[in-house]
């Protein structure tokens, strides 16, 4: 006995209820997820040394260091790689603008010189400026560490050494340094934390980043899994339904079956910031949603086979019989 129109309804009213709840649970997940991964490590920015900082605000020029904002500018996931920019200062006896000996050039300048020659280790770069030249920005490129296996959950890691020397009289002095890290590109969150070495005052540093996807890119890529999921479900709902109430395959809908095969993969690709295909969201979503939609075509063709050999193209209302 077949579903009378108000049971057919309520099975509507519920399915669709059902997914909406769906929907709903995965977004408090990605949330609850999100809120955990940020607890403790919500730092925008941060800084290695308070009272040096104060120093630059203040325009205090009686202690020497050097200033370094790193700014994170962009993260280059395929790569593996991620890019920041390099700014400096120069407090007291570094800067030339307090040497009784500065030129009116160099006190006018905006990019800061020193009287001293420096030499900086930042990461794997070694940054090299002479006596009275400018120390203009510089870009460092970081490797990524981690396992972009689990996106859009995955968590990424930078880190850097920073420490340097200025010569003085023929003699290499440690340089004080005052490390400032920021920056937060488009689609990631990511939380700085600076270690100094006790033994060293403010000469030898560690920096560090831990970098997640934002939450809108999580979302949207969860979004765009269940959504796939719910088209491949649909369609073998739509053709399991023509052999148990004995329907007809329809030509048209076949090709859209068949064009919705193949556009799973460009699906799959309008995920923010995806990494290469081969990730765990491709061997939960779109190995087995193509692989139910490759079944569902098949079966397709072969109803519409079928409904060929017995009746011919009249079968398929295409043509009459011709006694």
């Amino acid at each position: 006995m077949g579903l009378s129109p108000k049971q057919k309804l309520t099975a509507t009213i519920t399915c669709v209820c059902l997914f909406v709840g769906i929907l709903i649970a995965g977004l408090t997940a990605i949330g609850v997820t999100a809120k955990k991964t940020a607890e403790g490590k919500t730092n925008y920015y941060i800084q290695s040394n308070s009272t040096l900082s104060a120093a630059i605000t203040a325009g205090d020029q009686s202690l020497t260091f050097m200033s370094i904002e790193a700014s994170m500018f962009s993260i280059d996931v395929s790569k593996n790689e991620a890019k920041m920019m390099l700014y400096f200062a120069l407090n007291g006896n570094l800067n030339a603008i307090n040497s009784p000996n500065a030129t009116q050039q160099q006190k006018s300048s905006l990019i800061a010189q020193s009287p001293y020659a420096i030499s900086l280790t930042v990461g794997s770069q070694i940054l090299t400026f002479p006596a009275g030249r400018p120390l203009t920005p510089q870009t460092l490129t970081l490797v990524l560490d981690g396992d972009i296996n689990t996106y859009p959950f995955d968590t990424l890691s930078i880190a850097f050494p920073v420490y340097g020397t200025y010569t003085v009289g023929g003699r290499a002095e440690a340089l004080p340094i005052s490390l400032f890290v920021d920056g937060m590109p488009t689609g990631f969150k990511i939380s700085y934390d600076i270690y100094v070495d006790p033994e060293v005052t403010n000469t030898e540093l560690y920096a560090t980043g831990s970098i997640t996807r934002s939450a809108t890119i999580q979302t949207i890529a969860t979004f765009i899994a269940v959504l796939m999921w719910g088209l491949a479900i649909a369609c073998s709902v739509y053709t399991a339904s023509l052999f148990v109430f004995e329907k007809k395959a329809e030509p048209p809908v076949l090709g859209f079956h068949i064009a919705l095969l193949f556009a799973m993969p460009t699906v799959r690709n309008a995920m923010p910031l995806a990494p290469p295909v081969g990730c765990l969201i491709d061997q939960m979503v779109l190995v087995w949603v193509m692989m139910i939609l490759a079944i569902c075509v098949l079966c397709q063709f072969g109803k519409l086979i079928s409904q060929i050999s017995e009746g011919g193209y009249a079968k398929l209302g295409l043509g009459k019989v011709v006694a």
